[in-house]
């Protein structure tokens, strides 16, 4: 079977050059004199649109590193911490740079200034909704009796 009509492989029989460029493509000497191709364009949108979003990543990076020298300055011994990791502590002793939590009574690790998340407000929050359910359990008991007392 012998195939008819298709040109020569790329390096193998004749080589035949066209003189003219094909249609639709640039002029044969290139492009002529202020003609551009178009990439400066192309290259100031792109940075048009870069420019913002690296604006907006430093801007939220600056507030949370000042955020987090705010909170480390804020802490002394005996402040209850939560760290990233998610492990409440005791803050027993405090350096420079690093702190010691107590995890449990006779457990110490030391760790990290930057690993501190926050100050643990769990217990705050539960014995002030323990003190909330209190006054409505109170209020709906007296709402309870007065109901009993109108029958």
């Amino acid at each position: 079977m012998e195939l008819q009509g298709l040109p020569p492989a790329p390096g193998r029989g004749e080589v035949t050059q066209t003189s003219q460029p094909p249609p639709g493509g640039p002029p044969a000497g290139g492009p002529g004199p202020g003609q551009g191709t178009g990439g400066g364009m192309s290259m100031s949108l792109m940075l048009l649109m870069l420019v913002p979003m690296i604006l907006v990543i430093f801007l939220m990076n600056r507030s949370q590193t000042k955020k987090q020298k705010d909170l480390e300055s804020k802490l002394k011994k005996g402040d209850r911490v939560v760290t990233t990791g998610g492990i409440v502590g005791k803050i027993t002793e405090m350096g420079p740079r690093y702190i010691k939590l107590e995890l449990a009574p006779g457990v110490k690790v030391q760790m990290l200034k930057t690993a501190i998340q926050g100050l643990d407000a769990g217990e705050e929050l539960a014995a002030s909704s323990k003190d909330a359910s209190k006054g409505k359990n109170e209020g709906s008991d007296s709402k309870d009796a007065s109901i009993d007392s109108k029958k």
